[in-house]
């Protein structure tokens, strides 16, 4: 992890494919307040969900500048399970993290043997996959509107096979 993130620069597709409560916009639409250079129009005033914000690429020393979301066509956020990685992709570039060097990474990282990452949520569209090594599961759209998921492996046909499935939070009910 660097010390200090590195800088979003013209970067802007935070401001696009995230949904901000606070200010009433939308995932998949770019802020009305985002500027054609890049950063924000009321920066001093912006709502502090995005003063707080800061994507997996600033601050993840391995990830270079391909990995850079405005780049990519992606952004990668942690999620409140630290072994959780969530791809949040440009609803205008849909199959982004499917091409190469990031798709054979994405699966690398759904390895549960690799230690730190064990699930990795795609996210299109409002949509929902969970990318295995071997394997994708389309969940498609959410059946709740807080909800988690729950994945892994169980024995199948041949042997272990992955699964996955939407779970509302606990304490929320079906």
């Amino acid at each position: 992890m660097r010390s200090q993130p590195k800088a979003c620069g013209t970067c802007m597709l935070c401001c696009k494919v995230l949904g901000i409560g606070e200010a009433g916009k939308e995932p998949g639409v770019l802020c009305s307040l985002a500027l054609p250079r890049g950063g924000c129009g009321v920066h001093v005033r912006r709502p502090q969900n995005c003063a707080d914000y800061q994507c997996m690429w600033t601050w993840a020393e391995p990830l270079d500048a391909s990995w850079r979301p405005d780049q990519a066509g992606f952004l990668l956020n942690r999620r409140p399970d630290p072994a959780e990685v969530e791809v949040v992709v440009d609803p205008d570039r849909p199959d982004a993290w499917r091409r190469e060097p990031y798709h054979s990474q994405i699966r690398q990282w759904a390895d549960p043997r690799n230690g730190a990452i064990s699930r990795v949520l795609v996210r299109t569209r409002g949509q929902v996959k969970v990318v295995f090594p071997g394997a994708e599961i389309d969940l498609g759209l959410p059946n709740h509107p807080r909800f988690q998921v729950q994945s892994g492996f169980q024995f199948g046909e041949g042997g272990m096979q992955p699964y996955a499935r939407f779970t509302p939070l606990p304490g929320l009910g079906g």
